[in-house]
């Protein structure tokens, strides 16, 4: 029995590893985002944006059986943490520049 459990335990710690990987890139990603939206001044939350990437998760989780509550909840959680990377992202690039344009964080909604 345990080294059945231990089988298992060890494809779910590869897989939980994929996942803040991938997760990681994603914010990396972001990073490169925002340097567009700030380069051209857009506002950093597109609530239009946002709402559609929302229906894709809940969508793809529902095709895998996936609850939409813990879908939501997932997709609202990624979505936290992006804006705080990105956020951290302005206020550090602001603040090497060392310019004022009023450009620097944005708030979130």
């Amino acid at each position: 029995m345990e080294r059945e459990l231990s089988r298992y335990r060890q494809e779910i710690d590869a897989i939980d590893r994929q996942i803040i990987e991938q997760l990681a890139r994603r914010f990396d990603v972001a990073k490169e985002i925002a340097k567009i939206k700030r380069t051209y001044d857009l506002p950093v939350v597109q609530p239009d944006r946002k709402q559609e990437v929302e229906r894709r998760y809940i969508r793809h989780g529902e095709q895998l059986r996936l609850a939409k509550d813990f879908m939501s909840h997932l997709y609202h959680l990624i979505h936290q943490e992006t804006c705080r990377v990105e956020d951290e992202w302005v206020a550090n690039s602001s603040s090497e520049q060392g310019t004022a344009s009023g450009t620097g964080v944005k708030q979130w909604d």
